[in-house]
């Protein structure tokens, strides 16, 4: 029975979230974009696009810094994270979604590991269920570059165009898992300019400048075997306790 129920208040959570497969993305799009869907609360705009030239405010002050840092360095504005990405994800996205932010994300996830349902268990305590409708997810094969700019551009026109729940929100930017792009560049090829001020604000993929791993836990050499086995759960409670950390060439 709790199974069940479980099962049950899951459905109901996901169904609250707009998700949808790429050809569907592109019809409704293509049917909108003639004349752009406005924002309520302004009948003669469109949704704005995220700024192109500089990085993303990160509602996460020391990550800003990072990205800011990196701005500087290298001129490449997105985040581009590698490792153990989706613990950072979660994070971020929970944040950017729930109060004071309030804003709307665009997700395209190659690789269809995403779950938003752990965005309610990221411990973020203003997030609600409602906020995840704001969250918007696209599950597209993957495919070679020229693909994956056409994906990213489709997304992007979906969410400046479309009439969509959240265009009374402002849109952070969109987030790519698993699209191989290249993490010097904002986008590959003809997504650079697919969407008018569009660009990718996070890539998460097996290259990246900001690598994200589980802390380090001490050893528990003084344990015999049977001891180890014994204690199972306690080292387990340690590793999730050690929370995560991030390493990356900018600090």
């Amino acid at each position: 029975m709790q199974a069940a129920a479980a099962s049950s208040v899951g459905a109901r959570v996901l169904g609250e979230i707009e998700e949808a497969s790429l050809d569907e993305v592109s019809t409704a799009t293509a049917a909108t974009t003639t004349t752009p869907a406005t924002a309520p609360n302004d009948p003669d705009s469109a949704i704005p696009p995220p700024t192109a030239a500089l990085p993303q405010t990160f509602p996460i002050p020391r990550l800003h810094d990072l990205v800011t840092r990196h701005f500087r360095a290298t001129h490449s504005a997105p985040l581009a994270i590698t490792g153990r990405h989706l613990a950072l994800l979660h994070t971020l996205i929970a944040t950017l979604l729930a109060a004071p932010h309030r804003h709307t994300v665009a997700l395209v996830d190659f690789t269809a590991r995403f779950d938003p349902l752990r965005l309610l268990t990221s411990g973020h305590p203003a997030l609600t269920r409602a906020d995840l409708a704001h969250l918007h997810i696209a599950r597209p094969a993957r495919g070679p570059p020229a693909h994956t700019a056409r994906c990213v551009a489709a997304m992007e026109d979906h969410m400046l165009y479309a009439p969509h729940a959240s265009r009374a929100r402002p849109w952070w930017g969109t987030v790519v898992v698993g699209g191989g792009l290249n993490p010097a560049a904002e986008l590959p090829g003809a997504a650079a300019t697919a969407a008018p001020g569009g660009r990718v604000a996070v890539t998460a993929d097996w290259k990246g400048w900001l690598r994200v791993d589980r802390a380090e836990v001490p050893a528990f050499w003084d344990l015999g075997v049977e001891e180890a086995l014994r204690d199972r759960e306690g080292r387990q409670r340690a590793v999730e306790e050690a929370g995560w950390v991030g390493v990356s060439a900018w600090g």
